[in-house]
C-alpha cells in the first residue's frame, strides 16, 4: 500500500464526497477516482459505495481507516525524526575520553551540551589516549579527549587545556608544609606513577623535562589508574607527579603543590574528524570555547572551527 494512495483514501473517507477530498488533495476528480481504485485492485476489495449522490464506506473501508491513519502518523513521525537526527537534534553521539577528561572538562562540557542538545544520548566510552585516534578513524566514536601528544594523523586536534606539573605528596609529608616545592626537593624521595603504557605522552613528557632539570625520580610502585596512584601517596608509599586538574578529586591524605622550574605542560586535546555530523559539530563548538575559570586558561585551537558535513 503506497502512502499517497492511503492520504487519498484517507480523504475520501473523511470528505465522503470525491469533489470536495480532490480539492483538498489539490488533485483534479479523476486522478483521484483512479487512486481509490488502485488502492482497491491492491487490497482485492471495495472500500467505498458510490452512487450518483453519495459516498458510503464499505466494512473494509472502516477497517482500514483506523490502519491508514496511524501508518501515515507513522510515517510523518519517521520523517520527521530523521529529518532532526540529520539536522543534530536527535540521535547517539559516541565520545571517547581519557579519564583525565573527567576532572575538569567534561563536568563543564556534558551539562551545557545536554542543554543545547536535550534529545542527543551521549554514549561515552573510556580509552587510554593512544587507543583514540585509532577508534575515530574507523567510527566507533565521533569525538575523543587524550591526553597529548597521540597519533593525530587523519583526525584533527584542538588543546583545550595545558596543565602545570604538581607533586601530590601524603599530607603528613614534612615537603606538605611549603608553598611550592623545588627541584631539589625531590631528590632521595620515592615516587609512585601511573604505567607508562597508560598515558605515554604524559609519562613521557614529565620524565624528559625533569631529567633535563636534572631529576631523576626513584620510582617504588605503579600504578593502572590515577585513583589508585592518590590512594597509595596518601598511604605514604611515595609522592608522585600529577596534572593540577587532580586537586578537583579532592583526596583526603593527598596534598597538591606546585613545581617551580619546570615550564612543560601536560596538554589534554580534543580529536574529531574533518567533516563531523552535527551533533558533533555542536559539541565541538561548545568545547572550542571551553576554559577553565579557576586557572584562568583558555585553550587555543590548533585546527579551525570545524563544519558539519553537508550530507
Amino acid at each position: 500500500m503506497e502512502l499517497h494512495l492511503l492520504r487519498s483514501f484517507v480523504a475520501v473517507a473523511e470528505e465522503l464526497h470525491f469533489g470536495r477530498a480532490a480539492r483538498r488533495l489539490h488533485l483534479s476528480q479523476p486522478p483521484l477516482s483512479n487512486q481509490i481504485r488502485r488502492l482497491e485492485d491492491d487490497l482485492g476489495v471495495r472500500l467505498f459505495e458510490r452512487t450518483r449522490r453519495s459516498v458510503s464506506m464499505t466494512a473494509a473501508g472502516a477497517a482500514l481507516l483506523a490502519r491508514a491513519r496511524h501508518l501515515l502518523s507513522e510515517a510523518e513521525s519517521a520523517r520527521v525524526e530523521v529529518a532532526r537526527v540529520a539536522k543534530g537534534e536527535r540521535g547517539v553521539l559516541s565520545i571517547g575520553y581519557t579519564p583525565t577528561a573527567t576532572y575538569d572538562v567534561l563536568p563543564l562540557l556534558v551539562p551545557r551540551f545536554r542543554t543545547r542538545a536535550p534529545e542527543i544520548r551521549l554514549e561515552l566510552t573510556e580509552m587510554r589516549s593512544a587507543l583514540l585516534p585509532d577508534a575515530l578513524r574507523a567510527g566507533r566514536i565521533e569525538v575523543g579527549f587524550a591526553c597529548a601528544p597521540v597519533d593525530t594523523r587523519g583526525v584533527l586536534e584542538k588543546v583545550l587545556v595545558r596543565e602545570r606539573l604538581m607533586v601530590a605528596l601524603p599530607s603528613t609529608h614534612r615537603l606538605a608544609k611549603k608553598a611550592r616545592l623545588k627541584l631539589g626537593d625531590l631528590g632521595g624521595e620515592p615516587f609512585v606513577l601511573v604505567r607508562r603504557d597508560i598515558e605515554p605522552g604524559w609519562a613521557d613528557g614529565a620524565a624528559s623535562a625533569l631529567s633535563r632539570a636534572g631529576v631523576e625520580l626513584e620510582v617504588v610502585q605503579e600504578t593502572d589508574s590515577k585513583i589508585a596512584l592518590l590512594g597509595l601517596v596518601a598511604a605514604g608509599v611515595g609522592l608522585s607527579i600529577v596534572s593540577e586538574s587532580m586537586g578537583s578529586l579532592h583526596r583526603r591524605g593527598v596534598t597538591l603543590r606546585p613545581l617551580a622550574g619546570v615550564s612543560y605542560r601536560f596538554t589534554l586535546s580534543l580529536l574529531y574528524t574533518k567533516h563531523p555530523s552535527p551533533r558533533a559539530a555542536e559539541l565541538i563548538a561548545l568545547a572550542q570555547g571551553l576554559s577553565d575559570p579557576s586557572r584562568g586558561r583558555g585553550a587555543r585551537s590548533r585546527a579551525r572551527a570545524p563544519r558539519a558535513a553537508s550530507k
